[in-house]
């Protein structure tokens, strides 16, 4: 098999953006339910959209909240958003050498936009796909299906990177192989149930199955052993 695109998706796989993400929910929640999460509940909010998080959570006043959401989440992002260990150099390597390199989010385009460039990703992806791009929020295909198609690339030679169940199921749904990464807030073991095709620790590892020409072949390299899961 070959691959000629990666669809990252970008919160929790390329920027450290969980603490961030984790406060945000932390205080807006402390606000409207004072004492019933704390900074370790709140990771189940990571991932899932806005609008499901809160239209669940408060239907009737979601909009508002989402928007005080959003205010405080732009008040702290820049400040508190960072790079994964080894994340530009293994995205450089990627895009020379001929992959094409899309990112597919639940976070609003304009956001996604502004993390590209505090965290100096600049000119590497050929397709930003956040929610402003289409319908149905992952874990739909269509946010992976916007990205073949602007990328025109076929579903055999894509493959889709999260941290989260919605990345592996919507690339589940959309009939492609997914990665998840394990250096983010989600467990393996909390995956595992969703059946990602691959599982890496680390970039360099991520950046070995993309590359290999060979998908069954055992990936060897004294950094990152055992790193791979071919399921």
């Amino acid at each position: 098999m070959e691959y000629t695109a990666a669809l990252f998706d970008f919160d929790g796989t390329l920027a450290n953006s969980n603490e961030l993400i984790n406060r945000t929910h932390y205080t807006v929640l402390e606000e409207l339910f004072p004492g019933k999460y704390t900074m370790e509940s709140v990771r189940q909010f990571n991932g899932p959209s806005l609008d499901e998080v809160y239209g669940t959570l408060i239907p009737d006043r979601k909009q508002e909240i989402i928007t005080k959401y959003r205010q405080l989440n732009s008040e702290l992002h820049d400040e508190m958003i960072t790079l994964f260990n080894g994340v530009k150099e293994e995205l450089t390597l990627l895009k020379e050498k001929g992959i094409k390199l899309a990112i597919v989010s639940t976070k609003r385009n304009d956001m996604i936009e502004r993390g590209i460039k505090v965290l100096g990703l600049e000119n590497l992806f050929s397709v930003v796909i956040g929610s402003y791009s289409y319908s149905h929020y992952k874990p739909d295909p269509e946010p992976v299906y916007r990205a073949l198609a602007e990328l025109n690339v076929p579903r055999n030679q894509a493959v889709m990177i999260g941290d989260n169940t919605h990345d592996i199921e919507s690339a589940t749904n959309a009939g492609i192989p997914s990665i998840f990464v394990e250096w983010s807030q989600k467990t393996l073991k909390e995956i595992e149930p969703y059946e990602p095709t691959y599982t890496v620790k680390n970039m360099r590892a991520l950046s070995a199955i993309i590359l290999s020409e060979n998908m069954n072949k055992q990936i060897q390299h004294e950094e990152v052993p055992s790193q791979c899961k071919n399921k």
